[in-house]
């Protein structure tokens, strides 16, 4: 499968590692040209290309940049085939990205960036850190095994990320899904940030406005799998 990536930082640069090592075909540009990415991360495979030449005959564009760079790469993958299934890795961080009006209205990120991009977009590898992530992915059945969450707006794009992520990442043991369900009791609805309140919720009950699949997306850096009214 031909995987292309948009975006050489933490993230981006793990799963170059990872996902040539598992056999995926892989290519990776960024925004200041391929002689630019670090050559150490093409170890098992790989190779850095342009952005134009990422975005070209893959099955799967995985873009991994900063939300607030979502908008001017809108043009250069337009031409995407409808099947190509894009993931998005970013969150919002204002001190990073500057301000997103739409999204401190309330607007669930992964909403805004589909909107912005013009397609369906799955979140994925956005709920942990780039140093847990790089160094902490165990194999599958390893009882250390840690989840993380993916969510898209179809079950085949679903299926095709979950494949990747369970190919490279961190998959879910029994004990991982009680450790992740132990943070989600424990987290605040985001759509209530800071004082917002969805007219139908009920406290300790799931978040109305979560609960459609555009919903299992992200605020404010925090996944929002079942996230529970406050």
């Amino acid at each position: 499968m031909k995987v292309g990536i948009l975006g050489a930082g933490h993230i981006g640069k793990t799963l170059v590692r990872e996902l040539s090592r598992t056999g995926y075909d892989v290519k990776v540009a960024n925004s200041r040209g391929p002689e630019t990415i670090d050559a150490s991360i093409f170890a098992s495979g790989g190779r850095a290309v342009t952005i134009e030449q990422a975005v070209e005959d893959v099955d799967i564009l995985i873009l991994s940049i900063p939300l607030n760079r979502l908008p001017e790469i809108a043009p250069k993958i337009a031409g995407l085939p409808e099947d190509t299934v894009v993931i998005d890795t970013s969150n919002y961080y204002p001190m990073r990205d500057t301000e997103i009006g739409d999204v401190e209205a309330g607007e669930v990120e992964s909403v805004w960036v589909s909107r912005q991009l013009g397609r369906t977009v799955v979140k994925a590898w956005n709920a942990i850190g780039s140093d847990s992530f790089a160094r902490l992915g165990k194999p599958a059945g390893h009882p250390d095994r840690i989840a993380i969450p993916v969510a898209a707006d179809n079950d085949r794009d679903r299926r095709v990320a979950m494949a990747l992520v369970g190919d490279r990442s961190p998959g879910a043991s029994s004990r991982a899904r009680q450790f992740t369900v132990l943070i989600l009791r424990l987290a605040r609805c985001p759509m209530h940030w800071p004082l917002r309140k969805d007219p139908g919720c009920r406290s300790g009950e799931i978040c109305p406005s979560l609960r459609s699949t555009r919903g299992l997306a992200t605020r404010r850096a925090i996944p929002t799998r079942a996230f529970l009214c406050v």
